[in-house]
């Protein structure tokens, strides 16, 4: 018995430490422990919650701190010696490309030369200013002489350098907000030019859309820009903007959409708003412009736009984006028509993803949004559900309730649908944010609701005269049947009936 008390006692002192005397503790067995020699005396067998766990991660090398971007800056003289290098590659450049008596100008080398001096500039930091027009002058020279992809790396280095400025000085004025906005849009359509000289169109398409983001640059993106310091498309009221999209932003957006996808390619094409597809003859009457179903049913023009549609992988999530855009800015009808460029890119792979599925269901959303549950219904029973996988999926259950409270003037049943903790919380939740917040402001009658106006003017009696107009343009579909005069007589034959009967009151 008293050896295998001994026993133990020796186990638990192993364990957990000896709690005892150090009379005791001397007459313990020897721990086996992981501590190193040349461990700290706070590691000793006196603290009884030491285990084999805390040595190992006492003796484990601290985490290292992921350094900052601006700590490779250089600094002190190897600083100044790469300003140096690059303001002489900036005289070399400049001399490169004069013309004498014996030599004409030679832009392959001033665009070396200043790409050179770019470098330094951004190996040396805080010299942003400095880096972007020389990252300009590269592009213009690489463009000269058919170097088109570095010309576009420049540009959208540029664009991007401009973005996060903060100079105030624009010669002798100041800078504006939309002074920023417009040589932002500049250069990354500078970028997408050359991109597409290279023959690249899913990059082209992408800076294309880019430069339509710029134009909806905010304030507060940018630090040092004075003029636009209330502005008012930083207002955000129930997820949107308090004011709508810029037109030319609007116009720059939807362009870089159908640079994605054809608009023949796009069964939502007739939502667009501004300008006209480029495979259509402007110089058609507005009749035959009208006529889609010519355009769809054409083999070479379907060929043609095929070959014209983005094919690049994940070229589907770029225009998504534009689609968020739209829905922020309260823009559902612009929305709708670059949702479905998004289905026609994932229809194009072939094969049946959840992101497939999550489009068709922005697809109902929208077309509810702006209060055409007729287009909604239509899509859903002849397109989406045509889609075995998408019958199995949340989406699916999502858009099928929506599309039925609105269709039957349910309020409850569409409370019910867009509840976030109910049974289409999976769905909703897999949505954007900008998009849950549409589901939201569904109505089941007119339009859904928009805080943003349909201008960047702001007058309240613009975007009551359009969402009038709207909702005119689709009161067949939610109006109540009107009362003909072959009613009226049917009603007058009832009012006999009763009175005949004894029952008229």
């Amino acid at each position: 018995m008293a050896s295998y008390r001994r026993d133990a006692d020796a186990n638990r002192n192993a364990l957990f430490g000896s709690s005892t005397s150090s009379s005791s503790r001397a007459g313990a067995p020897k721990k086996s422990s992981l501590r190193d020699s040349s461990a700290p005396s706070s590691f000793s067998s006196t603290n009884p919650s030491t285990n084999a766990h805390t040595l190992l991660r006492s003796n484990a090398a601290p985490p290292q701190r992921r350094s900052s971007p601006l700590s490779n800056a250089l600094t002190g003289q190897a600083r100044i010696e790469k300003l140096q290098e690059a303001q002489e590659c900036q005289k070399k450049a400049k001399k490169a490309l004069q013309k004498s008596l014996f030599s004409s100008p030679d832009p392959v080398s001033a665009a070396l030369f200043y790409h050179r001096a770019a470098e330094s500039y951004k190996q040396c930091g805080g010299e942003d200013r400095m880096e972007r027009l020389h990252r300009v002058a590269s592009a213009e020279c690489h463009m000269s002489h058919g170097a088109y992809a570095i010309a576009a790396g420049d540009y959208v280095r540029a664009a991007e350098l401009m973005a996060k400025s903060d100079e105030e000085e624009k010669g002798n004025e100041t800078m504006t907000i939309e002074d920023k906005r417009r040589e932002c849009h500049d250069l990354y359509e500078n970028a997408s030019k050359a991109w597409r000289e290279q023959g690249e169109m899913g990059r082209a398409a992408e800076c294309l859309l880019q430069s339509g983001f710029a134009l909806l640059m905010s304030v507060g993106e940018g630090q040092g820009v004075e003029g636009d310091e209330e502005d008012d498309s930083l207002v955000v009221l129930g997820g949107q903007r308090l004011m709508g999209m810029n037109r030319i932003a609007l116009e720059a957006i939807e362009a870089a959409v159908e640079s994605h996808v054809p608009d023949p390619l796009n069964r939502y094409k007739h939502f667009r708003q501004t300008g006209i597809s480029m495979f259509v003859d402007p110089e058609e009457t507005g009749d035959s412009l009208q006529k889609d179903n010519i355009l769809n049913n054409d083999e070479e023009t379907r060929s043609i736009c095929l070959a014209h549609m983005v094919k690049s992988s994940f070229a589907h999530e770029t225009v998504a984006r534009a689609v968020e855009k739209f829905a922020e800015y309260g823009e559902y009808k612009s929305a709708l028509y670059a949702a479905g460029a998004v289905t026609a890119l994932l229809e194009h792979d072939g094969f049946s993803t959840i992101s497939l599925s999550r489009a068709y269901c922005v697809e109902s959303i929208l077309a509810l949004a702006i209060g055409d549950v007729v287009a909604a219904d239509k899509y859903f029973l002849e397109v989406h559900l045509q889609n075995n996988h998408y019958l199995t999926s949340r989406e699916c259950k999502l858009a099928e309730d929506l599309i039925r409270a609105v269709k039957m003037r349910n309020d409850e049943d569409l409370e019910m649908a867009r509840n976030p903790n109910g049974e289409n919380r999976a769905a909703l939740s897999n949505l954007n944010p900008m998009l849950r917040n549409v589901v939201a402001t569904l109505r089941i009658s007119g339009v859904a609701k928009s805080m943003a106006s349909t201008s960047s003017t702001g007058k309240v009696a613009e975007t009551e005269a359009t969402v009038t107009k709207v909702h005119d343009s689709n009161a067949h579909d939610d109006s109540t049947p009107k009362i003909t005069a072959g009613d009226e007589n049917l009603d007058n034959e009832l009012d006999d009936l009763m009175k005949d009967m004894g029952l008229a009151s």
